[in-house]
């Protein structure tokens, strides 16, 4: 049905993002932290994450003929790299690939909202190169440079008054953009740690086609003559801003704990610079957004040298507002609890599995709170809950 994924590498639940710094995953998220690492290290790994949600339609208030849409939904796989290597006592680079952002959705093509939309997807892959700078025993600094690739493509079914059947006007757009990071961390004590992370906008100019398809003849006709059955299409969408801070202790047992928040300027999720043909278009971007913030925890219970077990728990805040909702990004809160485990295969290689578990929101729509479309369409989520396994190999 609906997704919204992003790989901030973690521990269950995301937690651990940015002080526990003890593997290459530091790499992306917070490259201050690779400044701990010894040697070489690389990580590997897959999330698996699916949704066991279906979106029901009140049919006591839509006014659009169709019912449900398709509620099967397969699972969606983030494969991520990360790599560090140690230059010197107080250099380290580093590398990544990664999937920090998408949104997706498929409803099928005949169901209530086939007008607003049939499926959606916007997907972020970033290549990313990062230093660290070690300045003394308890400062480390870094930087990386985010090269984000973003591609866009959608369906939505096209009213036709004068012909049998719906017509289809498709996108397909790509670019890229990039951004930068900047974070640092701070050891109070061998044990206890902080850091930070900030990483800026990335507007990627994106750019395609946008078309018209199984249109009856007189639709054709009139598309074809007005030129507008086939349309290049350019426009700057833009990945908004995050800050990312958290704090990581180790008591003398050996267990741990860690705290993170992170805040998204969401508000700033946009498309502007609308060019068609080479034309540009007065087109506003709806203003429907708010800004995003979220809190992880997590809890490490080492058993032995080699087994530590390990809890975590999130929670994300709205996207946008019930009243705003649209179908494309049908986000609501979420909250989420995992757990995992670390397993020491040699003295330099380790395993990571963890299970989590989140409340997705039930993501109400109603089409009818905004401007007139093609008739109304009101639902939402039953079962609003999605799974997410992730496999990570360290060496």
């Amino acid at each position: 049905m609906a997704n919204a994924a992003g790989a901030l590498a973690g521990g269950p639940a995301l937690s651990g993002i940015i002080a526990e710094a003890d593997s290459a995953e530091s790499a992306f998220a917070a490259p201050a932290g690779m400044s701990r690492l010894e040697g070489t290290h690389l990580a590997v790994q897959t999330m698996v994450a699916a949704g066991i949600s279906s979106f029901e339609v009140d049919e006591s208030k839509t006014e659009v003929s169709g019912g449900d849409p398709d509620n099967g939904s397969d699972p969606v796989i983030i494969p991520s790299i990360y790599y560090v290597r140690q230059l010197n006592d107080k250099w380290h680079a580093g590398l990544s690939f990664t999937v920090p952002s998408g949104f997706g959705s498929n409803y099928g093509g005949s169901w209530a909202g086939r007008y607003e939309t049939v499926d959606f997807s916007l997907v972020y892959i970033a290549l990313t190169p990062a230093v660290s700078y070690r300045v003394n025993d308890q400062l480390s600094l870094g930087a990386s440079l985010g090269i984000n690739y973003t591609s866009e493509t959608s369906e939505i079914k096209i009213v036709q008054p004068l012909e049998e059947g719906d017509g289809k006007l498709t996108s397909e757009l790509d670019g890229v953009g990039v951004n930068i990071t900047l974070s640092m961390l701070y050891e109070f004590t061998e044990r206890t740690r902080a850091g930070f992370a900030w990483t800026s906008d990335s507007d990627a100019d994106i750019e395609g086609n946008v078309r018209l398809r199984k249109l009856g003849p007189v639709s054709d006709r009139v598309f074809s003559e007005l030129g507008l059955k086939n349309i290049n299409t350019e426009v700057t969408n833009t990945l908004p801003q995050r800050a990312l801070a958290g704090v990581y202790h180790e008591f003398e047992s050996g267990r741990f704990f860690t705290l993170d928040g992170m805040w998204m300027k969401f508000s700033d999720f946009k498309v502007t610079d609308v060019k068609l043909n080479g034309n540009d278009v007065n087109i506003t971007s709806p203003d429907i957004y708010n800004d995003l913030w979220a809190v992880t925890a997590g809890v490490g219970f080492p058993v032995d040298e080699r087994l530590t077990y390990k809890l975590g728990a999130m929670y994300l805040s709205q996207a946008v507002d019930d009243d705003d909702r649209t179908f494309s990004i049908r986000m609501d809160s979420v909250w989420g609890v995992g757990a995992g485990l670390t397993y020491q295969l040699t003295d330099e290689r380790s395993v990571d599995v963890n299970a989590n578990f989140f409340h997705v929101g039930e993501a109400p729509v109603d089409t009818g709170n905004g401007e007139p479309g093609f008739g109304r369409v009101v639902g939402e989520n039953k079962d609003p809950y999605a799974f997410m396994f992730e496999l990570t190999y360290h060496l």
